[in-house]
């Protein structure tokens, strides 16, 4: 047996060596050729692809992949996703070269190809590929490919999504894969690979990403979250053949601690009873479609019914919450839809806030906002939207309101920058007090409605400016919550460091509820160095003054105003204020419907007049203030139809000061004499006019000069003095002295010809009309 056994093991081990030897003889080259794609550039932190689908097996045998990494900056670390696939991804730690080896295998035969990877560390790539994280899904007719994460860097870039991996005897087609968001259709169940790939010029950046295509599961109920989520987690769209299939249901509290919570498009969750979602400090939440209309992202209650469950609350500390294209309903047992905690930061656009209990979107004092645009909130109990006054300014006009007032807190506006709120449908309800300062601007335009609650105020300081730029047929409206006289404080303003604030076809009402600053409450009050410009305003059902600017080194124009149904004076303001008032300003209704003067301050100018037009309406200025008196140090008119009332014991004194020779220009005419009188009709209450000063601009013309001369004891008193120490002066002409208490003008005898006259009237004037003393 043995003989005969060992010819035969012989034989055959002898044939299947010439086989061998044959087989080996017939292929003598290497049928593999690696290739690890063209040399790429990427970004620190970012995924770059190695790309092997290039190499080949003559054969026509699957072979194996194995990418290494050879060399690298020293000090990185590499990691290397996928690398026993023909598609893996590189992730770098410093920028530099990196060298690349891809080895492919098959029984005995390997080939090598290298390929440079070269990492920059921009923090904000020009373009970047992102094609979304690796999902599953069930099988569907319209599957999501999104690429919106993507950085583009301009226009001009060349999109294209390719399909690089599917099952065996598969098909799938992309609806538009030259665009950044689109749809895929499989018709088998398995594995898909997608490359999106970006170029610009010389420029590419690609990504891949892995979609796991399940079996239809449409009997099955919705996925129960009923626990906090811990671990990154993704919920996908279960139920893609059924939008209105709900695909998750939360049964009560959760939240995400530690963890991204990432919400593909086309997904529906329902919350119970009281149920609500909590977005923690160490946590963070992306829900993310552009396709709002086909692929939305829902929030609801597992019945729709407002107020059923508590709502979105989001505590994160992480870069910007990005929830894109959402629609959140039937919350608000809590009070909102969605509440921003402090010092969150969110980015909204798209999406949808409605037919919640309470406050639709609620951000919290010091919350913060990234982008807030062409989203929709209404049908909310409350109001749409609360947020502070300083995030206003990055909620778009794109975004539309309906359904109550947005809602103002934390009033502080000073990021040194212009803040522009938006005209929108609704109005606001400003519940904290304005104060707008460190160089910042406020802009309110046209058709804009403020409400301000009870008893607060808008404050522009330390070189901040308030912006009202209405129209005539769509004025800028401030007024009180509560629409009586002395509902809020109204606007102060001071300290503009040069700014000026404008107010342009507004109207203001409901001020003066408690002094902003000051004794007295007013609708404006201008502090020291304020600047402001008023212009076809209307001033309205004030408890106070209308304009209080009594204040030093202002910057003011007043003109073509209303000031009207005020309990006080339409207008409290300094002797300097007063040329700075417009002819055409009207006053009505006023509980004392006089401009109060405080003249406690010299008129002083260096170069140019000063000149008081007074008003179409004839109001009279009252000269009030510490000293009572009207002091003119530089040149002074007074024009045609103005009338001053003085108070009892004052006077008005033109002079030489500080090398200014001062003089006083009456220009009356016959129809609207100028009047100087006293505030009450008793002869002789105030002093008079003194005129010290030699120049021939001191001429009265047309005017009448009432209850003057009041006595003095031990020396005469007269309506007009001329003065002899120092020397003045006077032309008097087709004018009135009336009701003096001694004489109507007196004139040193030895200065006799420094005054002159003609065609006087003196009426009621017990001692000599016209005196000379020695």
């Amino acid at each position: 047996m043995k003989l005969t056994i060992r010819p035969i093991v012989f034989l055959l081990l002898s044939v299947f060596a010439f086989a061998a030897c044959e087989e080996e003889d017939k292929n003598p080259v290497n049928p593999l050729t690696a290739d690890a794609g063209d040399s790429a550039e990427g970004f620190v932190g970012f995924a770059t692809i190695l790309d092997g689908s290039l190499s080949t097996n003559s054969m026509g045998k699957p072979f194996a992949y194995q990418w290494e990494v050879n060399s690298k900056p020293t000090g990185s670390t590499t990691t290397i996703e996928n690398e026993n696939e023909v598609f893996a991804k590189l992730i770098g730690t410093l920028p530099g070269e990196y060298k690349i080896t891809l080895t492919i295998s098959y029984l005995n035969w390997e080939d090598t190809d290298q390929v440079i990877i070269s990492l920059s560390d921009d923090p904000e790539p020009d373009l970047l590929a992102v094609a979304g994280e690796d999902r599953t899904v069930e099988i569907g007719t319209s599957l999501a490919l999104n690429g919106t994460a993507s950085i583009l860097g301009g226009e001009q870039v060349q999109i294209l999504w390719e399909n690089v991996s599917k099952p065996e005897n598969s098909s799938v087609a992309i609806q538009n894969p030259t665009l950044i968001e689109t749809t895929f259709s499989p018709n088998k169940p398995g594995e898909y690979v997608f490359k999106l790939s970006l170029t610009r010029g010389g420029l590419k950046s690609q990504d891949l990403v892995k979609i796991n295509v399940l079996e239809s599961n449409s009997n099955q109920g919705p996925v129960l979250i009923n626990a906090d989520i811990l671990e990154d987690r993704t919920l996908t769209n279960v139920y893609v053949s059924d939008s209105d299939k709900l695909d998750y249901l939360v049964t009560q509290d959760v939240a995400v601690r530690g963890a991204k919570l990432t919400i593909e498009p086309g997904v529906r969750i329902s919350f119970e009873d009281g149920a609500g979602l909590i977005i923690a400090e160490n946590a963070s939440l992306k829900a993310y479609t552009m396709l709002t209309e086909t692929l939305p992202i829902i929030f609801q209650g597992k019945e729709a019914q407002k107020g059923y469950w508590d709502g979105i609350k989001i505590l994160s500390k992480n870069p910007p919450e990005y929830l894109v294209g959402i629609e959140v309903r039937d919350a608000g047992k809590l009070g909102y839809g969605i509440q921003v905690g402090s010092g969150t930061k969110l980015f909204l656009s798209n999406s949808t806030i409605h037919l919640n209990d309470g406050i639709g979107l609620d951000f919290q004092i010091s919350s913060q906002l990234a982008e807030f645009k062409n989203n929709r909130i209404k049908e909310n109990t409350n109001s749409p939207l609360q947020i502070p006054a300083s995030l206003m300014t990055y909620v778009s006009f794109d975004n539309q309101f309906q359904d109550g007032p947005i809602q103002i807190i934390e009033g502080k506006i000073l990021s040194g920058t212009d803040n522009f709120w938006p005209t929108f449908q609704v109005e606001y309800d400003v519940l904290d007090e304005l104060v707008i300062y460190n160089g910042s601007t406020l802009v309110l335009s046209t058709g804009a409605h403020l409400n301000m609650g009870d008893d607060q105020g808008i404050r522009v300081i330390s070189g901040g400016k308030l912006r009202i730029l209405g129209e005539e047929t769509a004025p800028v409206v401030i007024e009180g919550k509560t629409k009586a006289k002395g509902a809020w404080r109204g606007i102060y303003i001071t300290d503009s460091q040069g700014a000026v604030s404008s107010i342009m076809f507004a109207k203001i009402k409901h001020a003066g509820s408690t002094p902003i600053a000051g004794q007295d409450a007013a609708t404006i009050k201008l502090g020291n160095g304020a600047g402001l410009k008023v212009v076809k305003t209307i001033l309205d059902e004030g408890k106070g003054h209308g304009l209080e600017a009594a204040a030093t080194n202002l910057t003011i124009e007043f003109s073509q105003n209303i000031i009207q149904n005020h309990l006080k004076n339409p207008l409290s303001i300094s002797a300097q204020v007063v040329e700075h008032l417009d002819y055409y300003n009207k006053f009505e209704n006023n509980g004392e419907n006089e401009v109060l003067v405080d003249g406690f301050h010299p008129l002083a100018k260096d170069g140019g007049e000063i000149i008081w037009k007074g008003f179409q309406q004839r109001i009279p200025y009252v000269i009030k203030g510490l000293s009572k008196d009207l002091v003119i140090q530089s040149g002074m008119r007074l024009k045609e139809g103005v009338i001053l009332k003085m108070q009892s014991n004052s006077r008005i004194d033109v002079q030489d000061a500080n090398g200014r020779l001062g003089y006083l220009r009456i220009e009356g005419n016959e129809a609207n004499p100028v009047i100087i009188r006293g505030v009450g009709e008793e002869a002789g209450s105030w002093y008079g006019i003194t005129y010290s000063t030699h120049h021939a601009q001191n001429h009265i013309q047309y005017a009448e000069i009432l209850h003057a001369g009041k006595l003095l004891a031990n020396n005469f008193s007269a309506a007009i003095t001329v003065d002899n120490v120092p020397q003045g002066s006077l032309l008097i002409q087709n004018s009135r002295i009336a009701y003096s208490g001694q004489h109507g003008i007196a004139v040193a005898k030895q200065f006799s010809d420094f005054l002159r006259t003609s065609n006087l009237t003196f009426e009621g004037i017990p001692g000599n009309e016209i005196s000379a003393w020695e």
